[in-house]
């Protein structure tokens, strides 16, 4: 039978779709020296966070930086300053999911900071020549690349008919219901 008498034909498109997906959580701890005697830490906030990110091997690496902007007071809560701290990164994130049909020169990385980098602690060390500040950040991550979907073509006397006009039923349906007890289901539960 030649290919073209029959019903139905399979073929395969090649289209870009999400082939790998991650997701990292994380938290550092960072010990900034301070330039005097730190009495108290009235705050500390997280700014200019930059990063950009690149598929290594199976996971995304997201490489970036933010500065840590510490006000503190000093001389016996007499003066106040600010002091500001540049952090670089590195962060790992696996791939949760990956199809390894993709093809591979064909994937571009996206990544997005779901939690930008945040303080959530900051205090005096105890020689109270340094700052010790907390950051949480988290980063969700998507690889986007060529792969092969394989659809069904059917013949053009097929393209008039909508797809509600078709019944999908096996001829063993008509009876498949009669068989089921729904009291035991009811009985499974109440035990």
């Amino acid at each position: 039978m030649p290919n073209t008498d029959r019903a139905v034909e399979y073929r395969q498109v090649i289209t870009k779709a999400v082939c790998g997906k991650g997701r990292k959580f994380s938290h550092v701890t960072h010990s900034i020296e301070t330039p005097d005697h730190v009495h108290n830490v009235l705050g500390a906030w997280v700014i200019n966070h930059q990063f950009e990110s690149a598929k290594v091997g199976e996971a995304v690496e997201v490489q970036g930086s933010y500065d840590i902007n510490i006000w503190y007071s000093t001389k016996g809560n007499t003066k106040t300053d600010v002091m500001k701290e540049t952090v670089r990164y590195v962060e790992q994130v696996p791939l949760s999911y990956f199809d390894p049909h993709t093809r591979e020169l064909s994937v571009s990385v996206s990544a997005a900071a779901t939690q930008s980098p945040n303080c959530v602690e900051a205090s005096i060390s105890s020689s109270h020549d340094a700052v010790v500040v907390r950051v949480e950040k988290e980063f969700v991550v998507e690889l986007v690349g060529e792969t092969k979907v394989t659809v069904a073509c059917y013949p053009a006397e097929y393209a008039d008919i909508d797809d509600k006009d078709f019944v999908f039923q096996s001829q063993n349906d008509e009876d498949g219901f009669e068989e089921l007890d729904p009291d035991l289901i009811i009985d499974d539960l109440e035990d």
